[in-house]
């Protein structure tokens, strides 16, 4: 870690620092023995792996919307003299497309930007929370003031004048991880005192305190994202956790909005999601909830005769997305491309934890594909286990066993653009509306945190 100047510049390293690592026979002798396991250049690709969109049925009537969601987090110091002391802050945009319009642009001559910007609406989710050296005045530290901060986003944020803390509760009901009919959650041990020794306690909407500790308990606290915030530290992994967890619960809250009131709309909605179809980390047991829940709602739905939603998660990045773009020249357009977990620990991750698990068994509640599409963009996508079945039978790769596979090809198919490399129209739109510019984006936040806690130079 460098010192800081009296100009407030950064100590530089020596312009031969990096020698005695390049020297050493320590270093040397290590490299030796690692390994890039999925790096290998791909030849071909299985015919078994690949299927055509056209075999997987019809795709039905196409989607008249699509709602995406997508989130940008980031921290900034709020004192030069003392750069640790931060704040966060956190946006998550979900923006409704209107597919029919935008869809009937792309057969004239030239698009009308206003009939564009007519079909899209968006909502923006804006959310500041304390970082490192910063507490709310109701609270004695970092931590807690997450705690409290979390609650009171659930608690008071509405999606279509309901608290996302209801929301909240029908999905951990759903799940088993609440109590059901009486709004409550059983939190396995006291969040408020690391060495409390209190454990299963019954904490209703309104919160508890610890009946040892006498610490205040928000039933927020069961998604423990306030176990990785930091009160010397920054907090970006802590701000990462929350931001993904709003994304999922947002899309979530409005499709649970459209299930109760409007289901027949629903059935012509699409949900997609910036990112797979998981949870990772302290927060990976809640898609236990999501997936008994989507689970519930598609028997529901089929039972009544509906069609079910697409819901897809789209990935931009990472080792799965990496590997798409190497073996994209194999893959025809319009096919799919099966991801057997056999083929997903020799081919793409560097290990497996042991010869039985399934790959995402704790993390995901999809299953995910590579498609190549109509237009030939590459994209890697999980569509969930909308049958409980398939999640019980270790994350069944067969895509004639996903119902809304040939909707979400057929979307993919329409709504992608050549604006960035595989690239869909809607993700992009709620990216560009949740993101906080690097430049000037941080250099505002950091000015308004500056004077908002007088905190200036």
């Amino acid at each position: 870690m460098p010192y800081q100047t009296a100009r407030h510049t950064w100590e530089t390293a020596r312009k031969m620092g990096h020698v005695p690592l390049v020297e050493s026979d320590f270093v040397r002798s290590h490299l030796r023995h690692y390994r890039v396991h999925a790096h290998e250049t791909v030849h071909d690709v299985a015919d078994h792996l690949l299927v055509p969109a056209d075999n997987l049925g019809d795709p039905g009537l196409p989607l008249a919307w699509a709602l995406a969601f997508d989130g940008s987090s980031q921290e900034v110091a709020v004192n030069d003299r003392y750069p640790s002391t931060r704040v966060g802050y956190l946006q998550i945009a979900g923006v409704l497309v209107n597919l029919l319009e935008m869809q009937e642009q792309s057969r004239q001559p030239l698009v009308d930007p206003a009939v564009i910007r007519r079909a899209t609406h968006e909502s923006l989710l804006s959310i500041v929370m304390p970082g490192s050296n910063v507490c709310r005045e109701d609270c004695d530290t970092v931590c807690d003031s997450w705690r409290l901060e979390m609650f009171e986003i659930f608690r008071d944020y509405t999606i279509e004048n309901k608290p996302l803390l209801d929301y909240y509760f029908r999905f951990l009901e759903a799940g088993q991880r609440a109590i059901g009919g009486c709004g409550q959650i059983v939190l396995g041990r006291c969040a408020a005192t690391r060495q409390c020794p209190a454990r299963n306690i019954v904490i209703p909407k309104s919160g508890a305190t610890c009946p040892q500790c006498q610490g205040a308990l928000y039933p927020t606290d069961i998604l423990r994202v306030h176990e990785e915030v930091q009160d010397l530290n920054a907090n970006e992994t802590a701000l990462g956790r929350l931001r993904t967890v709003l994304e999922h619960l947002a899309m979530l809250c409005y499709l649970d909005y459209l299930f109760d009131r409007l289901p027949r709309v629903l059935s012509s909605v699409a949900f997609i999601l910036d990112g797979p179809l998981a949870l990772f980390g302290p927060q990976a047991p809640l898609k236990r909830a999501i997936a008994a829940y989507l689970q519930s709602a598609a028997t529901e739905m089929t039972d009544r005769g509906y069609r079910l939603p697409v819901i897809v998660g789209i990935e931009k990045s990472g080792q799965f997305a990496e590997h798409a773009a190497q073996i994209a020249s194999h893959i025809p357009n319009r096919t799919l491309m099966r991801l057997p977990d056999d083929y997903i620990f020799q081919r793409i991750l560097a290990s497996r934890p042991s010869t039985t698990s399934a790959f995402g068994e704790d993390t995901y509640y999809g299953r995910k594909f590579f498609y190549k599409s109509a237009r030939g963009q590459v994209f890697t996508i999980t569509v969930p286990y909308m049958d409980s079945n398939l999640f019980l039978q270790h994350h069944a790769d067969d895509p004639v066993a996903y119902a809304t596979l040939p909707a979400t090809l057929a979307l993919l198919d329409g709504i992608g653009t050549k604006l960035y490399s595989d690239a869909a129209i809607p993700i992009t739109l709620a990216h560009s509306f949740a993101s906080i510019p690097l430049g000037i984006g941080s250099k505002v936040l950091t000015l308004m945190s500056k004077e908002f806690l007088d905190q200036t130079p």
